[in-house]
């Protein structure tokens, strides 16, 4: 699932303007898309259009009006062309997407709502706070991922391999914004994280055991997240689990420590902010294990030391497959090492 194109009328600063995503050899939506431009520009907006539609369309959002992001209001986005928006997005199916989620569909959904169709291309349009399609069996090749899930008791994770969904990341993130997989909102603090890694600690050590070990859908997600992890900050260990000193609450959780290049340990509440802002996409990619998705990143650069944004826009492509990042930046830093042919340059 990629975007081809992205058409905008009337919503917030967007009068009239048509985006184009597509690689002109191939015709085919390009795997890096990066908005640059001033403040005020609209690059967010673009994130947000696309965000809305496609966000409902795969179950993301039951209604466009969900999307909570900073700067999103559909009620207000037409108000200064006293009319109300035109967002229009065309997607690209893979092939192998189009047969997975035929095959998802028979295999626990069929008599269930529509069969999925087999179109290569799909166009969203807003409708009465809804993303339509042309057609009911068009719109239903978004629902992969939903199909995928429903007959995960009987499949391995292997399925997520084969389709996509959307995720988007604001400029307010934080290690308390990771995306669950429903639409609703959860904030989740430090010890929420440290609870969570603990979960992927012990389930690490327990393959080990050669009974566990041996399921074919078990999955280390504790190394899973440490190697993605590294490829954003080199030598970085999680050194896992330790008790707390003087707790007298034996439920808590103990602290959970990494340790940097130089040997120095940390606790999880002594995260960086550049830190802070990587480790909810990384976590989600490994929890998700997202392919064939849509990623949107509104200033990647978010805290990060210059060397450091460079290298997790690299880490980025190493991060499943088959997706498509679609970025924001301010930073020279990044937009030097994007090829120009990535660049998207919106204009006050």
């Amino acid at each position: 699932m990629k975007i081809q194109s992205l058409y905008l009328k009337h919503f917030k600063r967007f009068e009239d303007q048509r985006f184009d995503f597509t690689d002109p050899d191939t015709g085919l939506a390009k795997d890096l898309i990066v908005l640059v431009g001033p403040n005020g520009s609209g690059k967010t907006s673009v994130l947000q259009a696309i965000a809305a539609l496609v966000g409902n369309a795969t179950g993301r959002l039951q209604m466009v009006t969900d999307l909570q992001w900073p700067g999103f209001n559909l009620a207000l986005a037409g108000g200064h062309w006293r009319t109300s928006p035109t967002i229009e997005i065309q997607v690209e199916f893979s092939p192998e997407e189009l047969q997975a989620t035929q095959a998802f569909w028979h295999q626990g959904l069929e008599g269930h709502g529509s069969q999925p169709a087999n179109d290569s291309l799909v166009t969203l349009q807003l409708q009465n706070n809804q993303a339509i399609s042309g057609s009911l069996a068009g719109f239903s090749q978004f629902k992969g991922r939903e199909y995928a899930t429903k007959i995960l008791d009987i499949e391995s994770y292997d399925i997520f391999k084969k389709v996509g969904t959307i995720l988007w990341y604001t400029e307010q993130r934080t290690s308390t914004s990771l995306t669950p997989e429903n639409s609703e909102s959860i904030l989740i603090d430090d010890d929420l994280l440290r609870d969570r890694l603990a979960k992927f600690e012990t389930f690490h050590r327990r393959l080990g055991d050669p009974e566990v070990s041996s399921r074919l859908d078990q999955r280390d997600f504790f190394k899973e997240l440490e190697k993605a992890y590294q490829t954003v900050f080199p030598h970085c260990i999680f050194d896992g689990l330790q008790p707390r000193q003087g707790i007298d609450n034996f439920l808590k959780t103990p602290w959970f420590y990494l340790r940097n290049g130089q040997g120095q340990k940390y606790e999880i509440s002594e995260l960086s902010g550049g830190e802070r802002a990587v480790l909810p996409i990384l976590m989600d990619f490994i929890n998700w294990h997202l392919h064939h998705s849509i990623i949107l990143i509104d200033e990647l650069e978010l805290h990060l030391h210059p060397p450091m944004q460079q290298m997790w826009l690299r880490a980025l492509g190493k991060l499943g497959s088959h997706n498509q990042f679609i970025l924001t930046t301010h930073s020279d830093y990044v937009e030097s090492i994007v090829p120009e042919s990535a660049l998207v340059r919106i204009e006050e």
